[in-house]
């Protein structure tokens, strides 16, 4: 055969073989390629909560955004400008020994892979993403009601003079204090400035660098799983197990799914709400964070709930306001304490003292660790803590 018989020979076995290859695997005992980390976010397959988040947060909108027009008014610049502001003065005060705390102490296992459970939480996205980065399941709750995620022509109706401000002012406890001021959410994120959390969250995770690639309204079914459901325009989704669900993504990190779901947390309501139970257990022994909770799980009305998180959980991270310490048994958890401990912050708390804690305290102060930040109740007056439970 002369050579360009060769040539033609070759040429129509590579195209031969192409063929083959575009027709998929020849047998079910192919290997699929190993799942990749992402480097950098894909393209958001939906970008109205992103291009929402961006706006919110004073950062200018991706390319494509509705929010551009928006953004060269005098309103959003000085939004934007107070935004930073405030961001600066959180990443100085706080997130910096936050982040070391997280690097040095919760890492390994049983922390590395695990979901993350965040129960009282409110819109508090930050603090549970600060401590536990690049996980890939996030679940969120708390009686505040989901919200809905805007759109620019809804802003565009706005006095965005008006409106931004008040939007901000609902983070300005959160980042300032490190927690959401009860009587404050109730004010802010009913309908009188949000809907619900969706908009504080938001602009948390447009902050912490997170792009938004999709959402969904959902809630529980009877069997606890998540199914999509409708948006009630007139009342902002009020009631039991309705929630967001966000697709969010960091660069460097995997692709991961926040889900929020409003419900009431006393025993009189989780007593008749078996869904919300299984869908919690479903989740696996989780990471769990308790901040700020108003120590509700020291009240009797709560007994479900605290155990709830003692059977659901692999490590408990808490202040002094989540389970208290009796529950930390011995022969069940290992306890590290961080900071130091007292009693609560103020008259309204005193009665919930833990003479128990105190005395651990005294009892393992050669081993208590230092805390380089503060949060809770208190934070910046008194000495905070933190107590990070093992289960053994």
């Amino acid at each position: 055969m002369n050579r360009n018989g060769l040539l033609l020979c070759l040429i129509s076995s590579l195209a031969l073989a192409a063929c083959h290859a575009s027709e998929g695997p020849a047998t079910s005992t192919t290997k699929s390629a190993p799942e990749k980390t992402a480097v950098e976010p894909a393209k958001p397959a939906n970008r109205e909560a992103d291009d929402a988040a961006r706006f919110l947060a004073g950062m200018p909108g991706r390319e494509g955004s509705a929010y551009k027009a928006l953004e060269s008014q005098k309103a959003w610049i000085d939004h934007a400008r107070q935004m930073d502001e405030a961001w600066a003065g959180f990443e100085k005060r706080r997130k910096a020994g936050m982040t070391k705390f997280q690097q040095a102490e919760l890492v390994g296992a049983p922390v590395d892979g695990s979901p993350i459970w965040y129960p009282f939480s409110g819109g508090d996205a930050l603090t549970m993403l600060v401590f536990f980065p690049g996980h890939t399941t996030y679940s969120m709750a708390a009686l505040e009601p989901p919200g809905r995620i805007p759109t620019a022509a809804q802003f565009e109706k706005l006095d965005l003079g008006k409106e931004l401000p008040q939007i901000a002012s609902t983070l300005s406890s959160l980042l300032g204090k490190s927690f959401f001021v009860t009587r404050e959410m109730d004010r802010q994120l009913r309908g009188q400035v949000t809907d619900g959390v969706a908009e504080p969250m938001l602009i948390l995770l447009a902050r912490l660098g997170y792009q938004i690639n999709g959402y969904q309204y959902v809630q529980l079914d009877e069997n606890g799983k998540l199914v999509p459901r409708g948006v009630d325009t007139q009342r902002a989704a009020f009631g039991r197990n309705r929630g967001l669900s966000l697709d969010i993504e960091r660069a460097g990190e995997k692709p991961a799914t926040l889900v929020y779901i409003s419900l009431n947390l006393d025993d009189a309501h989780m007593k008749d709400n078996p869904a919300f139970k299984t869908y919690v257990a479903g989740l696996g022994k989780s990471c769990t964070l308790l901040k700020s909770t108003s120590y509700m799980m020291h009240s009797d009305g709560f007994k479900l709930i605290r155990q709830m998180v003692l059977d659901d959980s692999a490590l408990i991270i808490q202040d002094d306001s989540g389970v208290p310490w009796k529950y930390f048994t011995p022969e069940h958890w290992q306890v590290q304490l961080y900071g130091d401990y007292v009693s609560p912050f103020g008259a309204d708390f005193q009665f919930r003292t833990q003479k128990d804690l105190r005395a651990a305290y005294e009892a393992q102060r050669k081993d208590v660790k230092p805390m380089a930040f503060r949060m809770g109740y208190g934070a910046g007056k008194i000495e905070s803590n933190l107590q990070v439970a093992r289960r053994k």
